[in-house]
């Protein structure tokens, strides 16, 4: 039960607009995240997993694994952590309407079995919400993570998706990802498997 199979989401945040008509992907810039998103960040990214998974987990587990990921404490925290770069997605107001993170030097066992040992970069946390979907954020936001990657010389970057999350994986397989292997996601006293993806930069 990867984040990266959580392309989209129902925001009840009033300061999203429901509808937008007049937005389109030439509006949208990518970026680096700024500590005064964290809130906007951790909303999106709450709101997202909440209306995915909520239904896969306890209360309880939803309410703890939200309270340790999905708050602005530990959005900041991201932004601080070195290995960790985190882009926003903009409209021309400064709204933020998707994220994406990029992770250095984190490898999956199975990632390092199908190729190159080296640490690859892994695509993680990509989110866009529902009222901007189908205009080509979530493409947008993994160019900017690609691009940062093969700035930095990896090779190979790679990200996990829910086994169920049929319409991410074929966004992925449309961009160049192949399956590779699973690995497991717990959450509490629930195990879910996810299936690993990875690209050559």
């Amino acid at each position: 039960m990867s984040s990266t199979d959580i392309i989209n989401n129902k925001s009840s945040d009033p300061t999203l607009p429901a509808q937008q008509p007049a937005m389109s992907n030439t509006d949208i810039t990518v970026g680096h995240a700024l500590p005064s998103e964290a809130a906007a960040i951790a909303k999106i990214g709450a709101d997202t997993f909440t209306t995915t998974f909520g239904f896969a987990v306890t209360p309880e587990d939803l309410k703890k694994f939200l309270a340790e990921t999905y708050v602005e404490s530990a959005v900041l925290a991201d932004l601080a952590d070195p290995t960790t770069e985190t882009f926003a997605a903009r409209d021309a107001a400064g709204k933020v309407w998707g994220m994406v993170q990029l992770v250095r030097d984190v490898t999956d066992p199975v990632v390092s079995a199908a190729g190159d040992p080296a640490p690859h970069a892994h695509l993680q946390r990509l989110y866009v919400v529902t009222d901007a979907h189908g205009r080509g954020i979530g493409t947008k936001l993994m160019a900017a993570v690609e691009a940062q990657a093969r700035a930095e010389g990896f090779k190979t970057i790679w990200l996990s998706v829910w086994e169920n999350s049929a319409g991410a994986q074929r966004l992925y397989g449309k961009l160049g990802y192949r399956k590779i292997g699973t690995t497991e996601f717990p959450m509490g006293d629930c195990v879910h498997t996810d299936f690993l993806l990875s690209k050559i930069l």
